[in-house]
């Protein structure tokens, strides 16, 4: 593995949303506050360009100034990872090439799109991401919508490259992260990518959890993380029961939609999203707003200091 990760990921990280303003630019000063909340916060580890943010709609400028935004805010406190867009294998080499990388931990590479019909392709997809990276990288096992998920065998294929440091898992299935927390390499990080199914497969043994729902709820997210890693299962259960209702609803519309706009509600940046990406619709949005409502108060709290 690439020396500069040498230990597991563990812990909550941030995927970070990308904020737009009124002219449809990045809203640098929403996406600062966003930062600073993980920083200050139960955050472990920042993911910017991620399956939240949008990437594949934002220019390579963009990507690079939020790269180096991100890495200037954090000012070294949390470990970072970015993320390179879905894209060709071809493509997402020539990228990794050329991204600032300066302060930068680790590389998040999203499974590729179109998604590889075989599972010799998901290998040579990241294979040759992973000999073309100067840092480490995180994959992406992609969930069982997208019709052509990553099996267990191929992760743990992909596990045994020297620059492959963990897999963010985003099918949830319990018998697969099973699989791979039996038969891992050491120091190779199994996460979790799909909030409501946090709690359970970290009580399976999963490493920790990249959360959408850190962006507004860093804290509760990361406590909840940190008491299934230390073994306060019921104070966990507690958190997530709590969040349950609103976890669903987001994945009725997916990212980054549903938490932009729980983002909006508290304040913390506008609800605006890039074409092809649209708003909630009316329901949905009224749906999240009566979550948010039945929430317990001190969830709330740090959130409410800082709009």
């Amino acid at each position: 593995m690439n020396t500069e990760m040498t230990s597991t990921l563990r812990g909550q990280g941030v995927s970070l949303v990308t904020p737009f303003n009124l002219a449809g630019e990045v809203d640098f000063p929403s996406l600062e506050k966003l930062v600073n909340l993980c920083v200050t916060e139960d955050a472990d580890y920042i993911l910017a360009l991620g399956p939240a943010s949008e990437c594949s709609l934002l220019n390579l400028e963009e990507q690079n100034r939020i790269i180096d935004f991100v890495v200037e805010i954090n000012g070294g406190i949390q470990p970072i990872f970015v993320g390179i867009a879905s894209s060709d294998t071809r493509s997402a080499v020539q990228r990794i090439a050329s991204m600032h990388l300066e302060g930068v931990m680790g590389v998040y590479c999203a499974a590729s799109n179109p998604v590889a019909s075989s599972q010799s392709g998901h290998i040579g997809h990241f294979r040759s991401i992973a000999e073309a990276s100067k840092k480490p990288i995180l994959i992406q096992s992609p969930g069982t919508k997208s019709g052509h998920s990553m099996t267990a065998e191929t992760i743990l294929t992909l596990s045994k490259e020297p620059n492959v440091a963990g897999v963010i898992e985003c099918s949830g299935d319990v018998a697969l992260n099973g699989e791979l927390l039996r038969n891992r390499p050491v120091n190779f990080s199994v996460l979790c990518g799909r909030d409501v199914m946090a709690l359970p497969l970290l009580a399976l043994g999963v490493d920790g959890a990249v959360t959408s729902l850190g962006n507004a709820f860093c804290k509760s997210w990361g406590a909840m993380t940190h008491q299934m890693l230390f073994g306060s299962v019921n104070e966990a259960r507690v958190t997530h029961h709590a969040f349950a209702p609103l976890m669903r609803i987001l994945e009725m519309e997916g990212e980054p939609t549903g938490i932009k706009t729980i983002l909006a509600h508290l304040s913390l940046c506008d609800a605006r999203v890039r074409l092809p990406n649209t708003p909630v619709s009316e329901s949905t949005k009224l749906a999240l707003y009566r979550a948010i409502a039945e929430l317990p108060q001190e969830a709330l709290v740090r959130q409410e200091a800082l709009s």
